[in-house]
């Protein structure tokens, strides 16, 4: 057991028995793997072996049985002795993630392996420079695990007790004082880039995507169907999945894919490429929604079938779409028939908070625009409800409530006109009025002046402030009170006419039936 300098452990030793196939740390992503993208920056001495081994996805050379060395095969990290300081080693992970736990593996070392080992993290933008001291730029490391003593030809599971809370994309391991290490392993869980929009690989290792359960993966682990980038015949032991020939026609292999985030798939991808003659010979696809890591321990899990039994070629890159844009699901199982390999799977999709946010803004913004136009007592359709300026709203508002009253004051000045012409003139001016729904400042008022003009009923239009109104609607209040004005309106179109009006506001009857709609939806 390790201590920090609060005296509390920190770690645990994950497997005592050095050789047990499931333990606390098998179920995450190691985060140092080439694999996934990792790569070592800077070493501080590589005199016998390159510090590139520390992130082979192979597993290394063992003392057990054939006796050779790690050092003489160049199939580990190895400095040279007596080093006056402690040696180092850089990585850059694949993908930033939280740390759970670190495999540290001396196999094929004795005598040659580091007696102690401590390693350190930090957080730095990708192209973050390392200088001849092992620190980057910009960043500070943080002790992830304190100095522990190293055993020859072991694995040294090393569990924390609690997962970082911090994410991490370096970590330092460090040699007291020298010597060398075959494998690093860092276990952790990734943590996605929430910054990347669209459509993206729900299934990518990097993006968090995981491997849960596989019927078999005796030629080809499991998690390399979601690892990035095309399979490479220079790395074989990346090349896919691949099970074991059943020799059984109605057999079949599967595999259950945790994805990234929960989204809204649009297609899947299907790569057999380096698998010509050992692909399957069909595949079919379903898909579930739960919020446990296993589906397998949900009860109430229903997988659907999402593409049916599709042929499959080899060396080829097979494209199937599986466009449910109201259904999300969470995990995809992969069913292949009767065995064979398959390089990679792609499943792309959009992430199931990003339709949530987008949804929240589009509402939010109808509901801003809905409570402006209510403010206003506006109908939401009109052109000035698409306003963007409150206080533009609230002007109009207030101008066309002050030009509406004014206008059916002075159509009711006239004594002894007649109810049904005061009614439609009613009717007409507030149509009008509603038409001329589009300045959104008040027009500095005039005092009336000079020789009022009496009409035939002895009301005088002077006694209303007529700068509130445009020379138009002076005309039109003038045209609806004067005494002549039954025999200068034309009601005689027909209704042909009257349907093709432009809308113009110069005639009376112009588009009646909209003025109406507009006042109903106000009221509502």
């Amino acid at each position: 057991m390790g201590n920090t300098q609060s005296n509390l452990p920190t770690y645990y030793n994950a497997d005592p028995t050095n050789g047990s196939y499931t333990h606390s740390l098998s179920h995450y992503v190691d985060l140092a793997s080439a694999a996934l993208g990792a790569k070592v920056v800077k070493a501080s001495n590589e005199r016998f072996g390159a510090a590139s081994n520390l992130i082979k996805t192979s597993e290394p050379v063992s003392l057990q049985g054939t006796r050779r060395k790690a050092m003489e095969t160049g199939d580990a990290w190895v400095t040279r002795r007596h080093s006056p300081e402690a040696d180092w080693a850089v990585v850059r992970l694949g993908s930033a993630g939280t740390i759970s736990g670190f495999n540290i593996d001396t196999r094929g070392l004795d005598g040659e392996h580091a007696s102690r080992v401590s390693i350190q993290g930090c957080l730095a933008p990708e192209d973050a420079e390392v200088d001849e001291n092992g620190d980057v730029e910009g960043a500070e490391w943080t002790e992830l695990l304190p100095i522990v003593d190293v055993s020859p030809d072991s694995r040294h599971l090393l569990a924390l007790w609690s997962q970082t809370s911090d994410a991490y994309n370096f970590v330092r391991i460090v040699l007291h004082p020298d010597g060398g290490i075959s494998r690093l392993r860092v276990m952790g869980t990734v943590v996605a880039n929430q910054e990347i929009e669209g459509e993206i690989d729900l299934a990518l290792a990097n993006a968090g995507a995981r491997v849960i359960l596989a019927s078999n993966d005796m030629l080809g682990n499991k998690e390399n169907l979601i690892l990035p980038g095309p399979a490479s015949a220079n790395e074989p032991e990346t090349l896919g999945w691949k099970t074991r020939r059943s020799r059984s026609s109605d057999h079949s292999d599967w595999a259950i894919i945790k994805l990234a985030e929960p989204g809204f798939l649009t297609r899947i991808e299907l790569d057999t490429g380096l698998y010509d003659g050992d692909q399957p010979v069909a595949a079919a696809l379903q898909a579930c929604y739960t919020e446990m890591a296993n589906p397998e321990k949900d009860p109430q899990c229903f997988w659907y079938q999402i593409a049916p039994r599709t042929e499959l070629n080899g060396s080829k890159l097979h494209s199937i779409d599986v466009t449910l844009n109201d259904v999300p699901f969470s995990h995809i199982k992969l069913i292949i028939h009767p065995d064979g390999g398959v390089s990679r799977l792609r499943a792309y999709g959009q992430r199931v908070k990003e339709i949530e946010e987008e949804a929240a803004r589009e509402g939010a913004e109808a509901a801003a625009e809905a409570a402006i136009a209510a403010e206003a007592g506006l109908d939401a359709d009109t052109p000035a409800a698409a306003a963007t300026d409150a206080e533009d709203y609230v002007v109009l508002d207030s101008a066309v409530e002050r030009k509406t009253q004014k206008v059916e004051v002075v159509i009711a000045a006239p004594a002894g006109s007649d109810g049904e012409s005061i009614a439609v003139s009613k009717r007409s001016v507030k149509k009008t009025t509603a038409v001329q729904q589009q300045p959104v400042s008040t027009p500095p008022r005039k005092k009336a002046g000079g020789k009022a003009k009496k009409n035939a009923a002895g009301s005088d239009p002077s006694d209303v402030d007529e700068g509130r109104f445009s020379s138009r609607e002076n005309e039109l209040i003038q045209s609806l009170t004067s005494p002549v004005q039954p025999k200068k309106r034309a009601h005689k179109k027909s209704r042909q006419e009257d349907d093709t009006d432009d809308g113009s506001i110069n005639t009376i009857d112009s588009q009646p039936k909209r003025s109406r709609r507009k006042a109903t939806k106000s009221r509502n």
